[in-house]
């Protein structure tokens, strides 16, 4: 074709587009787009659900794997399962857009995954208290916890010294507002929890550390604040055995207590009341030397300790007569902002945004 012919086709329009050159891609499928890395950090959010729900239903799985905790940890394992080939399917596309030649696309899906994940593990290790991901956090940390799965694939899918600079800038400034963050929400955590409990005595706020035992997070009532605990070695059926209760030092050592619900305690209510902690009279009250006192109940055990200007009372079903009660009781210690954190359910408020 001669140049004249050429540039009057050029001129109207019609000169076709060369095909690509095999094992290039088109330039601007080179660029990372910010929709692209959004995109990328959407697939992550999808990867680390599933993780979480496997790790959050893990942690609740006795042993003997019987009851209502089996169940949830067979559907979140089938929920996880689900999520990880999701994930790496939506991330294929995005190495696609970025690299179209590449011979093994998922492959480098999978690498990204599977590197991100244990970066987005160790952030959750470090952030968050307990087996669970993704908790009810603000904005900020949710970008954090997901951010690994565009800086990994950024660096795979570019293979450039001057962007590798620029995510290891990133990860050192990440990795080192993850401890100051944490210690921020604690702190939000714990002054939400104290202003939405107002009237609850900050001295209350103690905890025993109980052998076996994993005790869940606070309820305030009007005998003081109160845990349930449940242990791994007896729990079957999926529920917690015992209640610590701190209550003022002026509290009837003697008077109703807090018990977990089982068919012994409340043989003629429905079952469905099993698991839920209740309140029961205390049919015998024996004192066990300077302020304490063993307690007893329909389908439970029980001791009282006054101590450190409060009362414990430490409840346990009736088949747990192994645990040393006025050895826990011995352990009780006032929780700072840091070892509230994993006992306080309640919202942040406000300050969820910037958390």
């Amino acid at each position: 074709m001669s140049d004249t012919r050429r540039n009057l086709r050029a001129r109207a329009g019609w000169v076709p587009v060369p095909p690509p050159v095999a094992g290039t891609a088109p330039p601007e499928s080179r660029v990372m787009t910010a929709r692209l890395l959004a995109w990328v950090w959407l697939t992550g959010l999808v990867s680390a659900a599933g993780i979480g729900a496997v790790r959050a239903a893990f942690g609740n799985l006795d042993p003997d794997g019987g009851g209502p905790a089996g169940i949830v940890f067979l559907i979140a394992l089938g929920f996880g399962s689900c999520c990880q080939p999701a994930a790496a399917v939506l991330l294929r596309r995005s190495v696609c857009r970025v690299r179209p030649a590449d011979a093994r696309p998922l492959r480098t899906a999978v690498v990204v995954l599977a590197l991100a994940g244990a970066a987005m593990i160790a952030l959750n290790t470090v952030l968050c208290s307990g087996p669970g991901l993704l908790r009810p956090f603000g904005p900020l940390s949710l970008l954090l916890l997901c951010l690994p799965y565009p800086l990994v694939f950024v660096v795979i899918a570019t293979r450039s010294r001057r962007v590798g600079l620029v995510v290891a800038v990133v990860v050192v400034a990440m990795a080192g507002s993850v401890t100051p963050l944490r210690a921020a929400q604690e702190h939000l955590a714990a002054d939400a929890w104290r202003d939405h409990h107002s009237g609850i005595d900050p001295l209350l706020l103690q905890a025993v550390d109980w052998p076996g035992g994993r005790q869940g997070t606070f309820v305030a009532g009007s005998d003081g604040v109160r845990a349930d605990v449940y242990f791994a070695d007896t729990g079957t059926d999926g529920f917690a055995e015992g209640v610590v209760t701190v209550s003022g030092s002026g509290t009837d050592p003697c008077g109703d207590i807090g018990v977990v619900a089982n068919y012994q305690s409340v043989p003629d209510d429905d079952l469905m009341t099993d698991g839920r902690i209740i309140t029961l009279p205390v049919a015998a009250c024996a004192p066990a030397g300077p302020h304490r006192w063993t307690l007893s109940g329909r389908g439970f055990t029980g001791y009282a300790e006054r101590r450190d200007g409060v009362l414990v009372r430490l409840s346990v079903t009736s088949w747990r007569t192994k645990d040393d009660l006025s050895a826990v009781a011995g352990t009780l210690h006032a929780l700072d902002d840091h070892q509230l954190w994993s006992r306080l359910n309640t919202p942040f408020g406000l300050s969820w945004l910037v958390s």
